[in-house]
């Protein structure tokens, strides 16, 4: 499964946010994520965009393309040599928690660094995101191939 389509799911369908309320009368519009924080379509976090008039499928989609378009330019200020499983992983991560957050799972970088990839994964699960989103870093792990 293509990484956008993997973040539809992640992030909710337009069907599960048709459900919520999100989406209806053919655009999406803003919702609070897990944090509280704004938010619409895919997981796109509203910084100053106004997009209190809701967007269409294909703008959710282009916003969507452009997020994962700055996280793979973040991805590559890791300066890791990973496999495609761990690169679209680590890309996934950073579109959740930004570089910044990222950078703080220190001991998980380090064992990626060496390709010690059962460590990383623990250390992936001894975190808060893991406590609030375990289904989800659940099936993440569950695409990798190298484990």
């Amino acid at each position: 499964m293509r990484i956008d389509e993997r973040l539809k799911e992640y992030e909710g369908t337009k069907l599960y946010q048709k459900t919520r309320g999100y989406f209806r009368d053919n655009k999406f519009y803003p919702y609070k994520d897990s944090l509280g924080k704004s938010t619409i379509g895919y997981g796109h976090l509203i910084t100053s965009e106004n997009f209190t008039n809701g967007i269409t499928e294909q703008q959710a989609d282009e916003l969507l393309s452009e997020d994962i378009n700055i996280a793979r330019i973040q991805y590559s200020k890791l300066s890791l040599a990973l496999p495609q499983d761990w690169e679209d992983f680590m890309v996934i991560m950073i579109y959740q928690l930004g570089l910044g957050g990222v950078q703080k799972f220190r001991k998980m970088l380090a064992a990626l660094k060496v390709q010690d990839y059962k460590t990383a994964i623990k250390e992936s699960k001894d975190s808060l995101w893991y406590k609030q989103t375990p289904n989800r870093l659940n099936q993440m792990i569950l695409v990798l191939t190298n484990k």
